[in-house]
């Protein structure tokens, strides 16, 4: 070999390596992104999944909630009709003479 030539395979050699190392840069880089990707796609999963489960609840509280407010609404209108009874059997209770005792609070 002479001296003209060395360069020139030096040259090469580190054009090569170059472009050997960019090219093994992008194959990790590329399985980099693809396992951020993959582990993305199920963070967001997990995500989808919690938040159905949030609205299924959501929606159970409400039913619940409006159940206990009709059954609440329910036993106060008996409540009133009672007190309404009441106040109509003392009343005729007095029209004939009965002693009714007040209500202790």
């Amino acid at each position: 070999m002479t001296e003209e030539t060395v360069p020139w395979w030096m040259a090469g050699g580190v054009a090569a390596f170059w472009v050997a190392r960019e090219t093994w840069g992008a194959l990790l880089s590329r399985r980099k992104e693809r396992t951020e990707t993959d582990a993305n796609v199920d963070l967001l999963n997990g995500l989808v999944q919690r938040v159905k489960s949030l609205e299924e609840s959501q929606a159970a509280t409400t039913l619940q909630l409006a159940e206990e407010i009709k059954l609440r609404m329910t036993a106060q209108e008996d409540a009133h009709r009672l007190r309404l009874r009441v106040m109509t059997l003392e009343s005729a209770m007095r029209q004939v003479g009965a002693v009714i005792p007040p209500e202790m609070p």
